[in-house]
């Protein structure tokens, strides 16, 4: 490896293990947030200490509902609907880049329901199963992620170099040895970021079904604030909750990282064996 390599990829490391910049730009916001509440009533737009204060209530359940007993129901919405949508969105999409007939029919369906607004499935998963627990919820978050991730995951299944598949053939390799060599690991980071962004539409979508149509969740006490005009508690009601959501997409990320640290030594042998 270069010394400019070595250099640089130091500098990465350090710039990863420095948060000074996110630091300053969350200080800019808070500054900008408390200069901008100091000038409306504090149910329309909360200053920092009552947002901390109502931030207590939320998480220690002295307010209008207990924590745990509207978190625990959301994430498992969430985590039910983003697992149905990387089971059925990973198979549509390696179907679809694998097979111009699964392509040939499913590419307008797909499409179609992609564009399909999540408070529609919502509304149309009360009226065909009533309000439930679970069911409508996975229902809507299954229906509004599924076609995002098979979308990505099918151009990245399109992406495969022909002619490693052409030489594969030329040899016979058998087709286990062709995924698990050659399609497994070009669609991994296709999979990894459709995995990312499942789960963070998925916290989204839940909130907008339980708030139309669930009688527990983040959402359901997000739209009994909203009906009574606490901004405040609506905010401390979804801050706990995006904080969770934020630490396990960092989970991911590291998994993600973690499952391609081959990839820079790869990088580097090839660039010292070029020179």
């Amino acid at each position: 490896m270069s010394t400019r390599s070595k250099t640089e990829e130091r500098l990465g490391l350090l710039g990863d293990r420095l948060p000074l910049p996110a630091l300053v730009a969350i200080a800019v916001f808070l500054g900008v947030w408390q200069a901008v509440a100091t000038q409306y009533d504090p149910s329309v737009f909360p200053g920092l200490g009552l947002l901390a204060h109502d931030i207590v209530l939320v998480v220690t359940s002295q307010g209008q509902f207990d924590f745990l007993a509207n978190v625990v129901p959301t994430v498992v919405r969430i985590g039910v609907g983003f697992v149905l949508s990387m089971i059925i969105g990973v198979a549509l999409g390696i179907a679809m880049g694998t097979s111009e007939s699964f392509e040939d029919y499913l590419t307008a369906p797909v499409l179609a329901i992609m564009t399909f607004p999540a408070v529609v499935w919502a509304f149309i998963g009360i009226l065909w199963f009533g309000i439930t627990d679970y069911v409508v919820h996975v229902f809507v978050i299954t229906l509004v992620v599924t076609p995002s991730v098979t979308v990505n995951v099918w151009k990245g299944a399109e992406a495969v170099d022909a002619e490693l598949l052409e030489m594969a053939e030329t040899f016979e390799t058998s087709w286990q040895s062709q995924w698990r060599n050659i399609h497994i690991p070009h669609l991994q980071p296709f999979i990894f970021s459709s995995a990312r962004l499942a789960f963070a539409l998925s916290w989204k979508i839940a909130l907008v079904s339980e708030v139309f149509g669930a009688t527990s969740g983040v959402g359901y006490a997000v739209s009994y604030y909203y009906q009574t005009l606490h901004a405040d508690m609506i905010i401390a009601w979804a801050f706990p909750v995006m904080v969770v959501m934020f630490l396990v997409e960092r989970v991911f990320r590291r998994l993600e990282e973690r499952s391609f640290q081959w990839r820079p030594e790869l990088e580097a042998s090839v660039g010292e064996a070029a020179e």
